[in-house]
């Protein structure tokens, strides 16, 4: 694996700061509907989890089309292109379950200090966003589970995009 270009689609990646900061915001309530929803039955929270994360990973693609192009004129192979998807997926998964993972340690924290008081004023927000350590670990497994497919289809939307296009007037 090539690390230079893995530190490269982050740097890619901040590029897109609205599309990024959007997904970084709806990953992180994927990741507390999931977790919360894995306690429950699961089936509709990890369906949920796969359209979105195969959604992004399309979009990545649809987005970078006339970058991806460029990339091919300069003799970048599908695998690195891949890897360039990749990473901007990664950011975007781990900065949203850093994100929730920091939200549930503040709330608990807050909950702490404040004693009873604060347990019956942080209780509905504990509720609705903390969560345990066990669900937050089986959630981001499944969630980087699956995304394998959205990266297969993002995959193969890059490789049928001709270099020429970076060179096409649009």
């Amino acid at each position: 694996m090539n690390i230079r270009i893995l530190f490269k689609s982050f740097k890619f990646a901040f590029r897109a700061r609205k599309r990024v900061f959007s997904f970084i915001v709806i990953y992180a309530m994927l990741y507390v509907f999931v977790a919360k929803g894995i306690d429950l039955l699961g089936v509709p929270s990890l369906l949920m989890a796969f359209i979105v994360a195969t959604i992004y990973a399309i979009l990545i693609a649809q987005f970078r089309r006339r970058d991806i192009a460029i990339l091919k004129c300069v003799s970048w192979s599908n695998s690195e292109i891949l890897l360039l998807l990749i990473g901007e997926v990664i950011l975007v998964s781990f900065t949203a379950f850093l994100i929730v993972f920091q939200l549930s340690v503040e709330i608990l924290g807050l909950m702490a200090y404040f004693g009873t008081i604060g347990t019956a004023l942080f209780t509905d927000i504990y509720n609705a966003i903390a969560i345990e350590a066990g669900p937050m670990a089986t959630t981001l497994f499944y969630i980087i589970i699956l995304q394998i497919p959205g990266l297969v289809l993002a995959q193969l939307r890059a490789m049928s995009i001709p270099p020429m296009k970076a060179l096409r007037e649009e």
